[in-house]
């Protein structure tokens, strides 16, 4: 048998040539090679399914991983009359890092919350209307959609932002901000030049000209793109020109700010995290998706598209089988260590191992004509491959680098966030006359007593323990800061909570609701990837204390959840959030394929953590894997 050739050494390369950023651009765009638009045709394909082939044998394929990738993926080449079979790790649940704390579902979850109606959002939670791709599935699905408020709305759904910003000790409502910046700005040490300017306004300012290589501003002061050829060499512009900076290099050495004003915006702009990685990842997020994007939500969780996707597949998913190793035929790459693959054979093969959480551990193996990775790199990395994929894949396989993002979230028996002074003082009220004034006046014991201790929170659910950690953690201010008063939104902190979002809508038939406490991402997510689960959530009401005031402890019914990204075993990280010089150096081999295995996923597109990113890669591989022969190769 022939023994595996060594492979190509690859090419030298000498920075980012502008074939290759415009490649990435063209990927940014969903273009083709002749910058034409490859969304309107894949709207067409989601929508009527794959195109008809003359004379087509349908394929034995294997889709690993049933994230939104895999899901749509094997929707697409089952409608097409193909053998499709996807292997899922998990033993329960798809979705990916579509992921809602719920009860039932169809991963049959038990209740997370203490009220069982309640659900909220461990993984994707937003939904821009920007994204065709998403929107059209959505439709087309008869799924329900709702108005996500990014920014806090009024009783008449328009922006109010009297959510708050705690920075430095000092409390502030957005829309104050906004006015009179000063008092936090000058608490930064920014220079006085930028005293009275909105940390957002100066980013703007600097990204701007940036933005002005592929768009214009009309009268009214709206950006407005350039036709697409010129938007695609615009971006292919900026792509050479800083694909290989960071975010804090671009800030400092292009833009020209100091630490101090840098401090300011990674702070209230959420940069802080990600200033060291790639500049051109946060520029695409700020500039693809405008102020004025409306976002939606998925009534019921964003699991109900899993659900909805799953059920038209259901009988080709196999759960609680993890891939172990790949074989797949090449004949440039003769191999030895490919037994069960041939030019008469399988083209591809592949061996499974169960969790063993139900019963014994099994191993299973697969075979198929073509399969399609649409797992994380992070996890592919842990696969054994044969015969050895191209060098660039490889090294992409073993340097994408993944972030970590973490949620902390918080049941509450009422929505307090929506409560004016009044509400307050007839809901405490009910606990004791007095508790409004000794909250006020922060005279309140700091023993834990007052933990849940509201008449509409459920019994049993907080513990002894619960109090002692509680009161030993517990937030200790006399500030008590006026009702936030606000309908959904966010505020932002400078401590371990950094980003709290209140729910956009009640749940229907409950008084309360469960507030994503905390929301953070890379260094920020990892303090709190190295507590245990228990142990985040009397920090996390801590730090949402000092952000909306103590007196929000009385409604805390004792539950929460919490999901490290990071941590899990599926995901292996948030998403692809890629470093600097990476778009040129890794991205453009990620997509393609190796003979009959092809890659999907959102970390094969440019819009890593987003389901567009997902449906798009789904939609392209099922294109690649229903029009190639059955060798693999491409059809000629």
């Amino acid at each position: 048998m022939p023994v595996q050739a060594a492979p190509a050494a690859p090419a030298p390369t000498r920075g980012a040539d502008f074939d290759r950023c415009l490649a990435v651009a063209r990927a940014l765009l969903v273009v083709d090679d002749h910058d034409r638009p490859l969304v309107p045709r894949y709207e067409r394909v989601l929508k009527d399914g794959l195109p008809a082939q003359r004379a087509t044998k349908p394929k034995k394929v294997l889709v690993v991983g049933a994230g939104p990738a895999g899901l749509v993926t094997a929707l697409l080449l089952k409608r097409a009359g193909h053998h499709v079979t996807v292997l899922e790790a998990n033993g329960n649940r798809a979705g990916g890092r579509i992921k809602t704390f719920r009860r039932g579902g169809h991963e049959r979850a038990a209740q997370p919350f203490a009220d069982p109606r309640q659900y909220a959002e461990a993984g994707a939670m937003r939904l821009p209307s920007s994204h065709p791709l998403v929107m059209g599935l959505i439709e087309q699905l008869n799924l329900k959609k709702r108005r996500f408020h990014y920014v806090d709305v009024d009783g008449d759904g328009r922006p109010a932002n009297r959510t708050w910003i705690y920075v430095n000790g000092i409390r502030m409502r957005r829309v104050d901000y906004a006015r009179a910046p000063r008092r936090i700005n000058r608490s930064f040490g920014v220079p006085r030049a930028r005293w009275d300017t909105p940390a957002a306004a100066i980013l703007r300012s600097v990204l701007d000209p940036v933005r002005d290589e592929f768009s214009t501003v009309d009268a009214g002061g709206k950006r407005i793109d350039k036709p697409l050829p010129e938007r695609v060499r615009g971006w292919a512009m900026v792509i050479q020109r800083f694909g290989d900076w960071s975010m804090f290099r671009f800030l400092t050495e292009h833009a020209g700010l100091d630490e101090r004003t840098v401090d300011l915006i990674g702070t209230l702009e959420n940069l802080t995290s990600r200033l060291p990685l790639s500049f051109i990842h946060s520029f695409i997020g700020s500039s693809l998706i405008s102020p004025d994007t409306a976002f939606w939500e998925l009534e019921g969780g964003t699991a109900v598209l899993p659900d909805a996707l799953l059920a038209q597949v259901r009988d080709t998913v196999r759960f609680d089988r993890r891939v172990t190793r790949v074989e797949y035929h090449d004949p440039d790459r003769p191999s030895s260590d490919t037994p069960h693959v041939g030019g008469n054979g399988p083209q591809v093969w592949v061996d499974t191992v169960s969790e063993g959480r139900d019963g014994p551990v099994v191993r299973e193996q697969f075979t198929a004509d073509a399969a399609v990775v649409t797992v994380p790199f992070s996890g592919l990395r842990h696969v054994q491959i044969s015969p050895l994929m191209s060098y660039r894949k490889r090294r992409a396989v073993a340097e994408l680098h993944y972030d970590s993002a973490t949620k902390v979230l918080l049941e509450f028996s009422r929505r307090w966030w929506e409560f004016t002074e009044a509400d307050w003082k007839r809901e405490l009220g009910r606990i004791d006359p007095k508790l409004y004034d000794a909250y006020r006046t922060g005279r309140t014991p700091a023993d834990g007593s007052l933990l849940g201790v509201h008449p509409s929170v459920p019994g049993g659910h907080i513990t002894a323990g619960q109090r002692t950690h509680y009161a030993a953690n517990r937030a200790v201010s006399r500030d008590q800061p006026q009702a936030a008063h606000v309908v959904g939104g966010g505020s932002v902190s400078d401590s371990a909570n950094r980003f709290m979002y209140n729910p956009s809508h009640p749940v229907p038939g409950s008084s309360g609701g469960v507030v994503l406490a905390s929301y953070s991402w890379a260094d920020d997510a990892l303090r709190w990837d190295s507590l245990d689960d228990e142990a985040r959530y009397p920090h996390a009401l801590c730090g949402l204390q000092q952000v909306y005031g103590q007196r929000v402890e009385v409604f805390y019914t004792g539950a929460g959840r919490t999901q490290s990204w990071l941590r899990d075993p599926y995901a292996y990280g948030e998403a692809s959030v890629l470093l600097p010089g990476q778009h040129t150096e890794l991205l453009p081999s990620i997509p393609l394929p190796e003979g009959p295995l092809h890659f999907a996923g959102d970390h094969t597109s440019l819009k890593p953590a987003w389901i567009e990113g997902a449906l798009e890669s789904a939609v392209r591989v099922a294109l690649e894997v229903h029009v190639s022969r059955p060798d693999g190769q491409p059809a000629s």
